[in-house]
């Protein structure tokens, strides 16, 4: 039996139902709260089953993708959010290593090898449809799982974040509660949707009966604020990236519509920061700055807009009914004011992770607890600063990328180290850097999905190294004199 609330996603309203919910910029046009219910409810009865399945939701910047979203919770099924423009063979990997039994969106048929798929192509009111043939048998997924984001924007990985959507709707309310979302409240929806920043402020707004504005335009085209003002969008969500355009192109194009601006996806240099907290305050908008992880659903802690120039260079509190504190090398709590590495607990924390198929029959087994791999303090009043990581990723464009698969991904050429420079990343070579490494470099950064600039291709005499044999990598920093 279908689930009208959409696993908790979709709440039914406390009054009317027929007020605009969902805007689409190709045409311009409100869909209700009603239409939007409606279309799910119908595709999740086209694909519900006896047991649960896992669907392949291919994600874009438009009401599709939510409905079919809200349909496959609707449905009791297990959804992974995936980004259609991967590459085809890692398409082909994931669908492989996972096998899931239904894909849904524009490519879904050309994604499945012919004869072992039924394939409805699109009617104009639902998307392309492909079902595994003869995948009718007992569900090996855990019953409590509801969502699978990929880990990583970094080359090859099929490593997936297992979240549950009691998880998920936690977070979207503690996002709601943080952020002050009403019902008058209009996200402007124009990050990625498999993105779990850019699915946050869909799912923090749906929680709330808020509108939803999809804009599949980039921030720099000439059309991007025109349809925010079309809109009335509200809420504009950005990573550093786009923070540093705005500040540097100005803000005078966005409309008065827009009075909450909200900042997470890696660290924002403080002197970005300022600019925009004066710039807000002249326009009569809110500012906040986030820090989360996928396995978190992906929100931990907030900075509130008010105190956000006192605690300058903090990324905030955490999350209502969530905790945050610090460890030594042992595990052991530290007081306030000593760094160690981070650790957050709430109602939000991910199940575990998922390599393979096999996977998705596990329960819990992280307690609501996870280590970051971050290194950070908390102030007195539990304001958490961070300074590093105690892993080997780098945050670009709000995408998370292990620098130790960029190194198994560029050792073809040499010896080589990765080393995080903030937006950047240095590749250093041992000796010189070696004939084609640009082109690989241009090459890496494609399936990464960041810009080729982003590498800065470096050589030394030697990579310094430690008594086991192991590159030191902060050794190696100096030595650039980065």
């Amino acid at each position: 039996m279908t689930d009208p609330t959409c696993a908790g996603l979709f709440p039914e309203p406390d009054g009317t139902s027929d007020r605009p919910l969902v805007w689409d910029d190709r045409s311009g046009v409100w869909r209700t709260a009603d239409d939007i219910r409606g279309l799910s409810l119908r595709l999740a009865q086209r694909i519900e089953r006896p047991g649960k399945q896992l669907v392949f939701l291919l994600a874009t910047n438009a009401p599709e993708t939510l409905v079919g979203l809200l349909a496959a919770a609707a449905a009791g099924h297990a959804v992974a959010l995936i980004d259609p423009t991967l590459s085809p063979d890692r398409l082909d990997d994931l669908v492989r290593d996972y096998r899931p039994e239904l894909v849904i969106g524009t490519g879904a048929g050309a994604l499945c090898q012919p004869g072992n798929w039924n394939v409805a192509p699109s009617d104009g009111v639902f998307p392309e449809i492909a079902a595994r043939i003869g995948a009718t048998g007992p569900s090996d997924i855990h019953p409590d799982l509801g969502l699978l984001l990929l880990t990583s924007g970094t080359t090859g990985s099929s490593k997936f974040v297992r979240l549950s959507w009691a998880a998920v709707t936690a977070n979207a309310r503690q996002i709601a509660a943080s952020l002050a979302i009403t019902r008058e409240s209009v996200a402007i929806a124009h990050l990625p949707f498999h993105y779990s920043y850019g699915l946050s402020v869909i799912t923090s707004h749906l929680a709330m009966g808020a509108r939803i504005a999809f804009i599949d335009d980039a921030l720099t085209s000439p059309s991007f604020w025109d349809k925010v003002a079309d809109c009335g969008g509200s809420h504009f969500p950005g990573v550093p990236f786009h923070y540093r355009v705005l500040t540097r192109l100005g803000l005078d194009r966005a409309p008065s519509s827009v009075t909450c601006f909200t900042q997470a996806g890696g660290h924002l240099e403080t002197l970005t920061q300022t600019t925009m907290i004066a710039v807000c305050e002249k326009r009569g908008a809110r500012f906040y700055v986030m820090y989360g992880q996928t396995e978190a659903s992906p929100r931990m802690s907030c900075v509130p807009s008010d105190r956000l120039l006192e605690k300058l260079g903090s990324v905030g509190l955490a999350m209502p009914e969530g905790r945050l504190s610090i460890i030594d090398g042992e595990g052991r709590p530290l007081p306030a004011g000593e760094t160690g590495g981070v650790v957050y607990e709430g109602p939000n924390v991910m199940m575990g992770y998922a390599t393979c198929r096999t996977d998705l029959s596990l329960g819990d087994t992280t307690g609501g607890r996870i280590e970051t791999g971050d290194l950070g303090r908390l102030d007195a009043e539990g304001f958490l600063f961070l300074s590093g990581r105690a892993a080997r990723f780098a945050k670009i464009a709000g995408l998370r990328l292990s620098l130790d698969d960029m190194e198994r991904q560029l050792a073809g050429l040499g010896t080589v180290a990765c080393l995080d420079l903030g937006e950047r990343i240095a590749v250093v070579f041992e000796g010189d850097v070696p004939e084609g490494a640009k082109e690989q470099a241009r090459t890496l950064a494609l399936a990464c999905k960041i810009p080729a600039a982003t590498f800065q291709l470096r050589a030394l005499p030697e990579i310094p190294r430690k008594t086991s044999g192991k590159m030191d990598y902060a050794r190696a920093k100096e030595a650039l004199n980065v």
